[in-house]
């Protein structure tokens, strides 16, 4: 694979990180109709006025997403066979982003958009990372780590959508109690403080198990579970809020860089040589 389509890719994801940053920033702000419901354009201008932080950071958040729509095109110019599937999901959260603006901010839509951002910025680390497929060059035990990943970082987006974050006060029971009786709210909240601690356990497990030197990634979520203690613990502020979602998809960025196989190991580079296999990498 060209340098030049990796180094690209990895800009790529890079930006993809951020659009997924900002998209938190605007959530946790209020300012999703920072540009009013006009889209593609903000506030019916290419160029808007900037004159209030609402529509600042909305435009910031879809201007990114412009630059990253540019250097996905380039990508999918330079090996259109392992950067369709990005520009598939690029199309999808577009689209996703539009509905989303134009529908008044739904959560559930609020959370599809998250969720695709997430599937982007990890197809973004995959082509950057060279694996070929199939198969898709997973290390053992890590399809449910990236599973129980996905879906912890999406509950904590449904928390937040749904005004659920201050149903659980204390840490690191719910109100004190391991079964909430603070009605669905609480449930949720606490539904996805479990699966953080899934989370954590499970990845533990499974650096001890693969003996790699991947202790930063359990790191990343042991910051991440610090900083939602401390968030929830001094009453939810805004730079806390802004931290936790930051840190939230990096862990999601480090599980799938720790997760996948690169084209430079064993087993993935069987798949493309010419002289047959070697014995496979399942660690």
């Amino acid at each position: 694979m060209p340098r030049r389509f990796a180094t690209l890719a990895w800009i790529a994801a890079a930006c993809a990180y951020l659009l997924i940053v900002l998209g938190a920033v605007v959530r946790i702000t209020a300012s999703g109709m920072g540009c009013g419901d006009h889209w593609p354009l903000c506030n019916g201008h290419l160029f808007p006025s900037l004159n209030d932080i609402p529509t600042v950071i909305e435009w910031s958040h879809r201007l990114v997403a412009a630059v990253l729509s540019i250097l996905v095109i380039a990508l999918v110019v330079l090996d259109w066979r392992r950067a369709w599937p990005v520009l598939a999901l690029l199309i999808v959260q577009v689209l996703l982003g539009a509905v989303t603006v134009k529908t008044g901010l739904t959560p559930i839509l609020v959370i599809l958009h998250l969720a695709t951002a997430m599937l982007l910025l990890a197809a973004l680390i995959v082509s950057a990372r060279g694996v070929p497929g199939p198969p898709p060059g997973l290390r053992r035990g890590s399809a449910a780590l990236l599973a129980l990943t996905f879906i912890t970082v999406l509950f904590g987006a449904l928390t937040a959508n749904l005004g659920a974050m201050a149903s659980c006060g204390g840490f690191p029971l719910c109100n004190g109690q391991i079964i909430p009786s603070a009605g669905p709210l609480a449930w949720v909240h606490w539904t996805h403080r479990l699966l953080a601690y899934s989370l954590a356990g499970y990845l533990t497990w499974w650096v001890v198990r693969t003996g790699r030197q991947l202790w930063w990634v359990l790191a990343i979520v042991a910051l991440q579970i610090t900083i939602a203690a401390t968030m929830v613990l001094d009453g939810f502020p805004t730079g806390l809020e802004i931290a936790h979602a930051a840190v939230g998809a990096g862990v999601w960025a480090a599980v799938v860089i720790a997760a996948v196989r690169p084209a430079t190991s064993p087993a993935a580079a069987a798949a493309v040589s010419p002289e047959g296999p070697t014995l496979p990498d399942t660690r």
